[in-house]
């Protein structure tokens, strides 16, 4: 992991915005990986090393995903919105209240007047947020807000009310609902699981199961029929993206096309940019497996640029095959991408669409991301095959996603 002195100076000649305030109110107010886990269950343990052989300690983990914090703090900073959308900079957060004595109520309250007065004080016009945890002991609430408010608001407001403040970038890790990492994995490696966890290879499809919303993958059950169904990620889009979208200031298209263009704009650096993963390894840190594999597959679509400027993944597969249409109410869009390409190999396919997923968490307007659920009926007679769950294609194969953005309905702030 980095050291802190370490850390600031790479942040300083990386991020000019960063101060050392900037980097002491990351580390102070940061939410610890072990308090994020019991907010919501995600893939941040296995990013940051719990299943690294030999796995990461629980100070090793918090260590980095601090160091984690601090940097996504800093690059939240910058102002992108020029190439990037006008929303970009309004980036994700978790913010949390623990001031005792108080109901879940009074403790949203007491954070929409922190941020509404911090938003006045630096002429900003808007923040969104909606629910996310609560309980006897604490509140917490997703935020869109340009970082700039938050530092505004742990300026100005006085000891008594930070102490019991908490405000917790999105990190990448964080927007991928837990299961959703191994599910893409079996599925690429043309794994059927058991329902015991017992994998073999085979030219079959897999089936993942997930409970409801935010859910965990519950099992991965043995495919026993040659049907096939597409594979399904669901995207929960972040409150600022919902404030546009309902006042009609942006369309769901202007959504989807920001996110591909993040993705496939300037030979893929924006996503290269916009990863901690990518930057440790660069810097020849110490990284996990996981920030390891990310951090390749980014460089291996990267690499894939000719000496003529072109990309098979990035100026083809991902702009010329996703398709856009909306689906069952107006809150959701369906983002389908069919790529079966002659021209790059299956690895090649593979990592075209590990970066898109990569890319997808990484940008501000997701807050989560995770396979979709797969209702199993019940079996009416012993005859009866309805009960088969859907699979999912090899996407070794033929690289075949449905994208399904959702917006979760929550309470929205504005201003």
């Amino acid at each position: 992991m980095f050291h802190r002195g370490v850390l600031a100076v790479l942040l300083a000649s990386w991020v000019p915005y960063a101060t050392a305030q900037d980097i002491s109110d990351a580390e102070r107010f940061s939410i610890p990986l072990e308090q994020i886990n019991g907010i919501i269950q995600t893939e941040a343990s296995g990013d940051y090393g719990e299943y690294d052989d030999p796995a990461l300690t629980d100070t090793e983990q918090e260590a980095l995903w601090l160091d984690s914090t601090v940097w996504q703090w800093s690059y939240n900073l910058v102002d992108r919105t020029d190439t990037l959308g006008r929303g970009y900079d309004f980036s994700p957060y978790v913010v949390c209240s623990k001031v005792p004595g108080l109901s879940g109520v009074e403790r949203f309250d007491a954070i929409y007047q922190m941020l509404e007065d911090a938003a006045v004080d630096i002429d900003s016009g808007v923040f969104e947020g909606d629910s996310m945890y609560n309980d006897d002991d604490m509140t917490c609430r997703s935020v869109s807000a340009e970082t700039a408010v938050f530092r505004a608001a742990i300026d100005t407001q006085p000891p008594e009310v930070t102490q019991y403040l908490q405000v917790q970038p999105m990190l990448s890790a964080m927007k991928m609902i837990e299961g959703t990492f191994q599910g893409l994995i079996d599925l690429m490696n043309d794994y059927d699981c058991t329902e015991t966890g017992t994998c073999e290879k085979d030219t079959g499809g897999v089936t993942v199961v997930s409970s409801g919303y935010g859910g965990r993958r519950k099992g991965r059950f043995l495919q026993e029929n040659g049907s096939s169904e597409d594979l399904t990620l669901v995207i929960s889009l972040s409150p600022i993206v919902l404030y546009y979208l309902r006042t009609n200031e942006v369309s769901y298209e202007t959504i989807i096309n920001e996110l591909l263009t993040f993705a496939t704009g300037d030979n893929g650096m924006h996503v290269a940019e916009a990863s901690f993963y990518d930057f440790s390894v660069d810097a020849g840190d110490m990284v996990t497996d996981r920030m390891m594999f990310y951090s390749n597959v980014v460089n291996n679509v990267t690499s894939m640029t000719t000496a003529m400027g072109s990309n098979e993944c990035l100026d083809n597969a991902l702009p010329n095959d996703v398709k856009i249409a909306r689906m069952g109410n107006n809150e959701t869009v369906s983002v389908r991408v069919e790529t079966i390409s002659s021209v790059m190999t299956e690895q090649e396919l593979d990592d075209c669409l590990w970066y898109l997923v990569h890319s997808l968490t990484l940008h501000p307007y997701v807050k989560y991301l995770e396979l979709e659920a797969v209702v199993v009926p019940l079996p009416e007679g012993p005859g009866d095959t309805s009960a088969a769950p859907s699979t999912l294609l090899p996407a070794a194969a033929s690289m075949l996603a449905a994208l399904a953005v959702s917006a979760a309905v929550g309470s929205f702030l504005s201003i």
